[in-house]
C-alpha cells in the first residue's frame, strides 16, 4: 500500500495533465485556443490566491507536528495550500467546461492524488481542500474571463454550448 501512496502523491498529477492534453486534443478545433486560453487564466489566478493565502496562513505539514517521517521525502514549510491538490484541481475543473467525459476521469485522479497527499504525511486534509477551492475559484474566474473576451472580441464562434443563445423568432 505504501507504494501506491508513494507513486500517486509524487507521480499521479501527471496523468491528470496527460488526460488534459488529451481533452484538448480531441476538443473540436474552433474551442481549442479557447480552451487553451481557459486553462492559462485559470492556472494564473488560481496560483496567485494560493500564494495569498499561503502568506496569510501557516499550516505545518503533519510529519512534522506528528513528529514522524513522511513517505515521501518533503521540506518541512508551509503545507497550505497543496500544490498538488491547487493544479489537479483547477485542471479538472476548467475541463468540465469543455469535457465532462474527461473531467470525470481527472476527477477521479485528483481525489487519489489527495488522498495519497494525506496518507504520506506531507499534507492535511485542509491543505488540500484549500488546494481544491483556489483551484476550483481560479478555473471558474477564468473560464468567465475567456468567455466575456471571447463574446466580446470574437463573437462570431460561441465559446461553448452553454454561452450560446437560440433566437426563437
Amino acid at each position: 500500500m505504501d507504494t501506491f501512496i508513494k507513486f500517486s502523491a509524487q507521480y499521479l498529477f501527471l496523468f491528470v495533465i496527460l488526460v488534459i492534453v488529451v481533452a484538448l486534443i480531441k476538443t473540436p478545433k474552433d474551442q481549442r485556443f479557447r480552451f487553451l486560453a481557459a486553462i492559462i487564466f485559470s492556472g494564473i489566478i488560481a496560483f496567485i490566491l494560493s500564494r495569498i493565502a499561503g502568506k496569510l496562513y501557516y499550516d505545518p505539514r503533519p510529519f512534522v507536528t506528528e513528529h514522524v517521517k513522511p513517505l515521501i521525502p518533503h521540506a518541512a514549510d508551509n503545507g497550505f495550500p497543496s500544490d498538488h491538490a491547487l493544479l489537479t484541481g483547477t485542471l479538472t475543473a476548467i475541463a468540465f467546461y469543455f469535457n465532462k467525459k474527461y473531467a470525470t476521469a481527472m476527477l477521479v485522479l485528483t481525489l487519489i492524488i489527495g488522498w495519497a497527499r494525506v496518507a504520506a504525511k506531507v499534507h492535511s486534509p485542509l491543505d488540500i481542500a484549500g488546494g481544491w477551492i483556489f483551484g476550483i475559484i481560479g478555473a471558474v474566474a477564468g473560464y468567465y474571463l475567456i468567455d466575456w473576451y471571447f463574446k466580446k472580441y470574437d463573437p462570431k464562434i460561441p465559446f461553448s454550448k452553454t454561452s450560446t443563445k437560440v433566437n426563437k423568432n
